[in-house]
């Protein structure tokens, strides 16, 4: 899986582009976080309009009344006030046809219900490359016991291992993570807890992994149980060349 980076080192997720600055000094650099989530930096609307929403819609390229509101950056649909220079994460919502999406819309617009205004849009590229989660098949091993149903890289600061059962008659292992050979030991990662000491028994137990900040922006190709003394216990590999979503909490 590739953790790429964007503008001054830091990765966004995928670059849409700018919003167009027809009316009320909108601005603002807007990116897919994943198919249903987007980032837009450096947001600003001077607020005057009495009926101004995020807005998109797919019947062309041109903005109109044939849409939907997305819910501001607090998850509701109020009415647009002033922003200056803010940093928003818009979620997209789940309407009458089902949950809404960047693959079904062609255009975000700060749009004015009222008077059907256009105040500035960015339009959404066709086939453009989405961040998404990647999701394995799960560990399997049985002497010593180490199951998951599955294992996946949910954005770029954390894995989840779902059902996750570890025997924990090995008593020096520990979870890795690196790019390469899946045998070799590898970078450690923090159990759910964030300690670095070796695992406890765990039964079917759904957990989140910090991956390791010193390995933020490397390729990962493979996590596991391993263990100084037997060697890899049970591992599961990536696709190198994935896009995933960058973390919600590492956005400035």
């Amino acid at each position: 899986v590739a953790l790429l980076h964007g503008v001054n080192g830091l990765y966004k997720g995928t670059y849409i582009g700018k919003f167009t600055t027809l009316h009320h000094d909108v601005t603002g650099d807007v990116y897919a976080i994943d198919n249903t989530t987007v980032y837009i930096e450096g947001f600003n609307y001077d607020g005057e309009a009495p009926d101004a929403y995020f807005f998109a819609g797919n019947k062309d390229y041109t903005p109109s009344n044939r849409g939907f509101i997305i819910p501001n950056e607090r998850g509701n649909t109020e009415v647009l006030g002033p922003y200056r220079n803010q940093n928003l994460v818009l979620k997209f919502p789940k309407t009458k046809k089902g949950q809404r999406s960047l693959s079904d819309v062609k255009w975000i617009s700060v749009w004015c219900r009222r008077f059907a205004i256009d105040f500035g849009h960015v339009k959404i590229p066709l086939d453009m490359p989405l961040p998404q989660s990647q999701e394995t098949t799960g560990l399997q091993s049985d002497n010593p016991v180490v199951r998951s149903s599955a294992v996946s890289i949910v954005d770029t600061d954390t894995f989840r291992l779902d059902d996750f059962t570890f025997d924990g008659t090995v008593q020096d292992a520990i979870f890795v993570m690196g790019s390469g050979d899946a045998e070799a030991s590898g970078t450690q990662v923090p159990d759910e807890k964030g300690n670095l000491t070796p695992l406890r028994k765990y039964n079917k137990k759904t957990i989140l992994l910090p991956i390791p900040p010193e390995v933020l922006g490397q390729p990962i190709q493979y996590i596991g149980v391993w263990s100084p003394s037997a060697g890899m216990l049970a591992s599961v590999t990536f696709d190198p060349n994935a896009l995933i979503p960058p973390s919600v909490q590492s956005l400035p």
